[in-house]
C-alpha cells in the first residue's frame, strides 16, 4: 500500500485536531486527510462521503475500512504507530481497540466542547476576523 485516504468529520473539533496530529506524524504510507462532507470527497467517494460515519479510510486499490478498522489502518500508516496498530489488531486486543474507538467516537462532540476544539469552519472564521499583528514603528 502506498496511499491511504481518510475521510473525517470536519464539523467535529476533536476530529480536526486528530487530522492535524496525523498530518504531522512521520508516515510509512502517504495519508490524505479529506473532510467527508466536502464536494471533493462526495465526487471521489459518493457512496462513502455522506458524513454519517465517524471515520472511513480507503486504500489506493479501493479497499474500504470503517470505524475501528479505519482507525487501525491510519495508525498502521504512521511510522511510530505501526507496531501499535498491529498489536491492537491482534485477536487478543481487538475487542479493546473496538471498545476504545467506540467510547472516543461516541464522545467526540463532548470532547471537542470540553477541550475547546473548534471545527474547521469555526477556525477559518476566527482567522478571517483576526487582526494581523502590527509591526512596531
Amino acid at each position: 500500500m502506498e496511499k491511504l485516504t481518510v475521510l473525517y468529520d470536519a464539523t467535529c473539533g476533536f476530529c480536526v485536531k486528530c487530522r492535524w496530529w496525523i498530518q504531522n506524524q512521520p508516515k510509512l504510507v502517504e495519508v490524505e486527510m479529506l473532510p467527508s462532507r466536502f464536494a471533493e470527497a462526495r465526487e471521489r467517494f459518493p457512496e462513502l462521503a455522506d458524513g454519517k460515519e465517524e471515520l472511513v479510510a480507503i486504500d489506493e486499490n479501493g479497499g474500504v475500512y470503517r470505524g475501528t478498522n479505519a482507525w487501525l489502518m491510519t495508525l498502521w500508516a504512521l511510522e511510530e504507530y505501526r507496531e501499535w496498530a498491529e498489536r491492537l489488531a491482534s485477536p487478543a486486543l481487538r475487542p479493546f481497540a473496538r471498545g476504545a474507538f467506540a467510547i472516543v467516537s461516541g464522545s467526540r462532540k463532548k470532547l471537542s466542547s470540553w477541550f475547546g476544539m473548534a471545527p474547521e469552519d469555526e477556525l477559518a472564521a476566527a482567522l478571517a476576523r483576526a487582526e494581523p499583528p502590527r509591526c512596531a514603528p
